[in-house]
């Protein structure tokens, strides 16, 4: 019959196993922390929710709705550089296209 040994655990593998300890319980606290807390989740001040293509309210959605409606460069450009979109407001509809003789690029 074998006699049972009993290994030992290493000084440093002792400290780094008791440092894993901590940050867990440290993790563990911090997101109990951000549960109880009476912040409200939800969008950052200045934007507003999805649009109904699914797109946040903002000047992207914008300018990404510019480019999908294949009008040409130029046309993109123009509303890449307005002010539609950036107070988080998307209730104004994206502007028509330019007219057809003003030199409008794919």
């Amino acid at each position: 019959m074998r006699a049972l040994t009993v290994t030992r655990i290493s000084t440093p593998l002792a400290v780094l196993l008791a440092v894993i300890v901590l940050l867990v319980l440290a993790d563990v606290g911090i997101v109990a922390l951000r549960l109880t807390s009476n912040h409200p989740i939800g969008a950052p001040a200045g934007q507003s929710g999805p649009t109904s293509s699914g797109h946040p309210c903002n000047h992207g959605a914008y300018v990404s709705q510019a480019a999908h409606a294949h009008k040409g460069g130029r046309y993109v450009s123009s509303v890449a550089k307005g002010k539609l979109g950036k107070n988080g407001d998307c209730s104004v509809a994206v502007p028509a296209a330019p007219a057809a003789g003003s030199g409008a690029d794919d």
